[in-house]
């Protein structure tokens, strides 16, 4: 599942709203304290963009030192403790996660590497065949399921 993992290095550009992650900032786990992963340059920087109880439609980009390039900083940011949203930093800080954080090593030390791998995955991607009727249902919005599979009694959640 490796070729899953490779997308997230699409967030290397893009734009993420503050209340996506101002959890991280202010009240991490419920602990009353920020996200301990996070750089504390970074923290700062988006406590100001983002305060506490402030407008969470307000933008940044996901990946802070290039946002416009397609490139392997999105892994460098990782490795500095940088990752914008708790689910892409996780992929470096899980412990256990070996596999994951040598790739991450690797496509950071290679951009190369990340991006003959992304487009391997895309073309793996592009290969699956979707379920689609009764067998399975193609997202209008990726977090959530489509209104009219999940009825009153549904126990449907989305994993995203």
């Amino acid at each position: 599942m490796s070729f899953l993992f490779i997308f997230s290095g699409a967030h290397t550009f893009g734009r993420a709203k503050c209340s996506t992650f101002d959890f991280r900032l202010y009240d991490f786990n419920s602990t009353g304290a920020p996200d301990p992963s996070l750089d504390p340059t970074l923290l700062a920087a988006l406590q100001e963009l983002c305060p506490q109880g402030g407008n969470g439609s307000v933008l940044t980009d996901l990946d802070l030192t290039t946002p416009d390039a397609f490139d392997s900083n999105y892994y460098s940011n990782l490795q500095g403790n940088q990752g914008l949203l708790q689910t892409d930093q996780v992929l470096f800080s899980t412990p256990g996660a070996d596999d994951i954080i040598a790739l991450v090593n690797a496509f950071s030390a290679n951009q190369t590497a990340f991006f003959e791998s992304f487009a391997e995955s895309m073309i793996r991607m592009g290969n699956l065949s979707p379920l689609t009727g009764t067998e399975g249902e193609i997202r209008l919005n990726c977090s959530v399921v489509n209104a009219n599979l999940a009825g009153p009694d549904s126990m449907l959640v989305s994993s995203i």
